[in-house]
């Protein structure tokens, strides 16, 4: 990222926390919305500049750094959505843990069906790069294993308990170990051969970016509350899942533009295994989450478009266009109906 725009979203970020912050502390849940958001959004820029940096000071492949940038760039969801949801648990509240799982549902749903965008912008299928096969396919189909699994016992809990069950904690442990062997592989498994240490330039961004996001989102979580009623629950989850993964999305629809389709496409791939192995498992492991009728849903239309996508990769080598429709119907309806709760 070139210094004038990483200053411009330093800018944005320290603007925005004093914003959000005067709106938390002052009771205008505007404020403190709009404030977080935009503190969210520069933070997380400079957070994703500090990852770029260590991944190029460690010797990583192209394809190996975005994957591995993606995949930690979903912290700003991770910090928002447990800000949410810690408050819930603090106050009381159910309903703001229930958005914060809504929030991370909507982000991982989004990100699957701007893949099918991607997909759809140039005239073939989506090829699969050789490093994709080796990295990608091991940990799509553990990801499509594990959330199946917890589909399949909210369904069973619920037919035989007639309770909506909690997400259980060795399914979310499971998920996060996967995640973490995950970013081992793919920085093992794509440095070049002969890379130094590198230095630690990189710290001061990741860490200065990492702080501001902690401090933005508790601004923004401040506000949320009054946004649940105001706009009622599902159609909060809607506006912070999308504003959260809204600047991601845009760039890698920027790179397909520009014929960048492989790289742009794989790294919403990463993107969407990583919502669900660190995010949502994280939160799982931390919050109670319930697994109501809209979360599993949810989850089941996740594990369907990724068992499409690894299917894609094993048989054919490539994401064709009529896979990619499918996956942006299957994406969509989910996002519609997280909007009725």
């Amino acid at each position: 990222m070139a210094g004038r725009g990483l200053a411009l979203y330093l800018a944005l970020g320290v603007v925005g926390l004093i914003v959000g912050l005067y709106g938390a502390h002052g009771g205008s849940v505007v404020l403190a919305v709009v404030g977080g958001l935009l503190g969210i959004l520069g933070f997380g820029e400079v957070t994703v500049h500090g990852l770029e940096e260590a991944a190029h000071a460690y010797g990583l492949r192209r394809y190996a750094a975005g994957v591995l940038v993606n995949s930690l760039a979903v912290a700003p969801e991770l910090l928002l959505a447990y800000s949410i949801g810690s408050r819930g648990v603090a106050e009381g509240n159910p309903e703001l843990v229930e958005l914060a799982v809504l929030s991370v549902m909507v982000s991982a749903g989004f990100n699957l069906a701007v893949l099918g965008i991607v997909v759809l912008m140039g005239r073939g299928g989506l090829r699969t790069p050789s490093e994709a096969s080796a990295i990608e396919l091991p940990l799509l189909r553990a990801v499509v294993a594990a959330v199946s699994v917890i589909v399949l016992y909210a369904l069973v809990e619920a037919a035989y308990l007639g309770v909506v069950p909690r997400d259980p904690l060795e399914a979310s442990l499971t998920l996060l170990v996967f995640f973490l062997v995950y970013i081992l592989w793919v920085v093992r498994a794509g440095r070049e051969p002969g890379a130094g240490a590198g230095g630690l330039g990189w710290a001061p961004w990741l860490l200065g970016g990492l702080g501001g996001l902690v401090v933005a989102a508790e601004a923004m979580s401040a506000g949320v509350e009054g946004m649940v009623y105001g706009m009622g629950l599902g159609a909060a989850g809607l506006l912070i899942g999308l504003v959260g993964v809204a600047p991601e999305a845009v760039l890698n629809l920027l790179a397909a533009a520009r014929g960048r389709r492989e790289e742009a496409g794989f790294g919403l791939i990463a993107a969407t295994s990583a919502t669900l192995l660190l995010v949502y498992a994280v939160l799982a492991i931390l919050l109670p989450l319930p697994l109501d009728r809209y979360i599993v849903y949810t989850l089941g239309v996740l594990a369907a478009g990724l068992w499409l996508v690894q299917h894609s990769i094993a048989s054919g080598g490539e994401l064709d266009k009529n896979e990619a429709v499918l996956i942006i119907l299957l994406s969509v309806s989910s996002l519609l109906l997280l909007a009725r709760v």
